[in-house]
């Protein structure tokens, strides 16, 4: 469904870059307007998200079925780890209750899970006892929005919304100035598997996605039934991405016992020389320009109707 409301948003604006189409994406995906892309992205974000505060609020409180509950985890879901244990902690909410409010907002089609790959530890013999770590940690399932733009509102505006109803849009300025590149980079990375999968079309793929466990977290995993296993990490930030970042990434392999075919780079702001000089079939880089590749002519799909009639 990302793709889809990608190549939606794309069609409806024709932004002049990838970098401008990301970042303008990732806080009015899925909301079906048109943008004058010309115009600075605060300023766009004031004149149709936050001058429309109120109904706004009242389209997503009639979503929500005016629970407060569901509002608060879904602010929950925008800010934390998304893994559903950590989620529903934090929202203080426990037990049947907990449980039945994420699957109301996964069967309305707010939320959708992301399953873990993690294997539970194997004992040598039945009586075997791990580290206390290892026997507290439990394997958990992360949750992540369908829709770009619900997630930039549980994000950066109902932490602010008290100030936005006054008037006073100061305090989620400062907080989208401070944020907004972390922001960025978790649409960043959902856009670069679905490019990655684009990537290896012709073979058989298993498994795609995000991977982690009790000790690292990797970006993106694929696995095809050929065997090979790619991994890869994705930085949006506004500097060149180094050679650090290459091995901190096979760091995390080795950690996970995952010995990758392919390694891959993703970054905005391109690839330090010595990075480059090391580029070779087992290390890919890419810039976010390539992903142009998901609006191919001729597969560039349809304007959807927007998230809210």
């Amino acid at each position: 469904m990302l793709l889809r409301y990608f190549r939606s948003f794309y069609l409806q604006n024709y932004p002049d870059d990838m970098e401008q189409c990301l970042e303008a994406f990732a806080v009015f995906g899925a909301l079906g307007i048109s943008l004058d892309l010309s115009r600075p992205l605060e300023a766009l974000i004031e004149t149709h998200i936050l001058e429309h505060y109120g109904s706004l609020y009242n389209h997503i409180d009639t979503l929500l079925q005016g629970n407060a509950l569901y509002h608060d985890l879904l602010h929950a879901v925008a800010t934390g780890d998304r893994r559903s244990h950590s989620i529903l902690k934090r929202s203080r909410i426990f037990g049947q209750k907990g449980n039945e409010a994420l699957d109301f907002l996964r069967r309305c089609g707010i939320l959708e899970y992301e399953f873990s790959r993690e294997e539970p530890p194997v004992k040598s013999h039945p009586k075997q006892r791990f580290k206390r770590d290892i026997e507290r940690h439990r394997i958990s399932h992360k949750l992540r929005f369908r829709h770009p733009f619900l997630r930039f509102w549980f994000y950066f505006i109902t932490p602010c919304s008290a100030q936005i109803v006054r008037g006073d849009y100061q305090p989620f300025l400062e907080r989208f100035a401070q944020h907004h590149q972390a922001f960025c980079g978790y649409t960043f990375e959902a856009l670069c598997e679905l490019y990655l999968r684009r990537l290896y079309t012709q073979e058989e793929i298993l498994d795609s996605g995000s991977y982690w466990d009790r000790q690292v977290e990797i970006d993106l995993l694929l696995v095809t039934k050929k065997g090979s296993v790619i991994v890869g990490e994705c930085k949006w930030t506004n500097h060149k991405t180094n050679k650090k970042e290459l091995h901190r990434l096979l760091e995390k392999c080795e950690k996970a016992s995952i010995t990758p075919d392919v390694v891959m780079l993703f970054t905005k702001r391109g690839f330090s020389n010595e990075l480059l000089q090391c580029a070779s079939k087992r290390l890919e880089l890419h810039l976010a320009q390539e992903l142009e590749l998901l609006l191919e002519e001729g597969d560039r799909g349809e304007i959807l109707q927007p998230l809210f009639n």
